[in-house]
């Protein structure tokens, strides 16, 4: 009753807001322009206090009858995983709708490929976005997003969840940290932390051998921490105990011995969890505390082709249900769903995590000059 209750007064402010516009247009002329842009004007802010309701997208999400990520076609399991959400999404929200998932470049080109559409007035070539924060983060800069009313439309949702407020939805976290085989490095010698690569009394069972990532942007997310001086000198020393690069993804040369440790890696836990399940040595933590991580999210452009579908699947993509799909394909989850792995080791660690509006306003400050340094002395 309150949804039409408020549905129904949104009807009678907006049907007031245009009768009045009737009337103005008596005035003489040398007032009419202003004041019908006045009008507008208002008409334009009743129309955005008024709150969509997910029965209001739903009965406007049959219409648009399929709703499609342009993506990696490996992301949230492939073909199988989304499969799989798909049915878990028509079940959850009540309809029989399509999800697609097409196969596309990485985030970045994603975020400026529907940036050019938006400027050039085309349709979105995904309906709704992934990316991670630094993506987002030129997304926002560039008024992309659609704002959403997340956490007041959905009730499983929450307003921590929105990285971005009202424009997008915290999907998984993936923290940042070191990889390394326990079959080749004792408990006692193995690092808790990024600092301890480069103690003396531990860095010895590595030195030489020590894979570092094929990137410098782990150490540019610490800096916020550390400091600039800090990070520059850590670089200098770690520089000295490596013996090689890998990237994210090959966490494999560490399975079988080729490098006893990698520096740092996205997705560290991720990536214990998916080999132990596989019965191998690997073990993962945070390289930091508080831990940096990268906080993937999903939005949806202005320019979505099918934006009330868009909006439904984004907010189901943070429900339980949706997340255990993920956790399946992926071993990724969100440490603020009630249940995943990542909240229980979160929870079980007594974690702090970064601030994800901090690493925001890292990003949009675009310190190359850092970055450029630290590539010199790493990956020279």
């Amino acid at each position: 009753m309150k949804h039409k209750k408020s549905i129904k007064n949104s009807r009678i402010e907006n049907r007031g807001s245009r009768i009045a516009l009737s009337s103005i247009l008596n005035l003489r002329s040398s007032r009419l322009s202003s004041i019908v842009i006045a009008c507008l004007f208002l008409m334009t802010v009743f129309d955005a206090l008024a709150v969509e309701t997910i029965d209001q997208l739903v009965a406007a999400g049959k219409k648009e009858g399929e709703v499609t990520l342009l993506a990696s076609a490996s992301t949230f399991g492939g073909k199988k995983g989304f499969s799989e959400l798909e049915a878990a999404f028509n079940k959850k929200i009540g309809l029989q709708v399509k999800v697609n998932l097409s196969a596309g470049p990485n985030m970045p080109q994603v975020a400026s490929r529907v940036l050019t559409e938006l400027k050039a007035g085309a349709k979105s070539s995904t309906d709704f976005y992934l990316g991670s924060d630094s993506t987002f983060a030129a997304m926002h800069k560039d008024g992309g997003l659609q704002k959403v009313a997340w956490s007041k439309i959905f009730p499983w949702t929450t307003k921590e969840m929105e990285i971005t407020p009202e424009e997008s939805l915290l999907v998984y976290a993936s923290f940042h940290g070191i990889i390394y085989n326990s079959n080749a490095i004792p408990k006692e010698k193995a690092p808790k932390n990024y600092e301890d690569l480069i103690d003396p009394a531990l860095s010895p069972t590595w030195a030489g051998k020590l894979a570092i990532p094929a990137y410098t942007h782990w150490l540019v997310r610490v800096s916020s921490m550390w400091g600039r001086e800090k990070v520059l000198a850590y670089a200098k020393k770690l520089a000295t105990l490596a013996g090689g690069r890998l990237r994210q993804g090959e966490e494999e040369r560490i399975v079988s011995g080729e490098f006893p440790i990698m520096a740092s890696t996205g997705g560290a836990l991720e990536s214990m969890w998916k080999w132990q399940a596989k019965g191998a040595p690997l073990v993962g933590l945070p390289g930091s505390n508080p831990p940096t991580s990268s906080y993937y999210q999903l939005g949806v452009p202005k320019n979505s082709a099918h934006p009330n579908l868009a909006k439904l699947f984004v907010a189901f993509m943070v429900s339980r249900e949706a997340q255990a799909i993920i956790e399946k394909h992926d071993y990724r989850s969100s440490y603020l769903v009630e249940g995943t792995n990542m909240s229980k080791y979160v929870r079980s660690n007594k974690l702090k995590l970064q601030d994800p509006k901090e690493l925001a306003e890292l990003f949009l400050k675009d310190d190359w000059a850092l970055e450029e340094e630290l590539n010199k002395i790493l990956l020279r």
